[in-house]
């Protein structure tokens, strides 16, 4: 298994998704962020069931990071209860790999 992993979080505006990726890479815990949609998310909030359009921001990263991208992304995020994933990557092409941890900042 390799060491990346992506973090995953959704929000409901185009800007805010794409200033929270400029914000994460900036503070050099990911290397890359891509901002895709719109979705259509459905949930269940407060025992009422929602649907609403957002933003998806998935972030690339060393698990050695995303301890402290995870606690980032609550910080900058303006919804209540965010969504964020930490998915594990089984494998990866090796010169992406070196891309990646030479992209990042140390982790201490």
């Amino acid at each position: 298994m390799s060491s990346m992993v992506m973090v995953t979080t959704s929000i409901t505006e185009k800007e805010q998704a794409v200033a929270l990726a400029s914000s994460i890479l900036d503070s050099g815990l990911a290397a890359c962020v891509q901002v895709s949609g719109p979705v259509t998310s459905l949930y269940i909030w407060n025992n009422e069931r929602c649907t609403e359009t957002e933003w998806l921001c998935v972030s690339k990263t060393l698990d050695s990071h995303s301890g402290r991208l995870l606690e980032f992304i609550r910080c900058a995020h303006p919804y209540e209860t965010p969504e964020i994933i930490v998915t594990p990557v089984l494998e990866v092409l090796p010169e992406y790999l070196e891309w990646l941890k030479d992209s990042l900042e140390p982790v201490e």
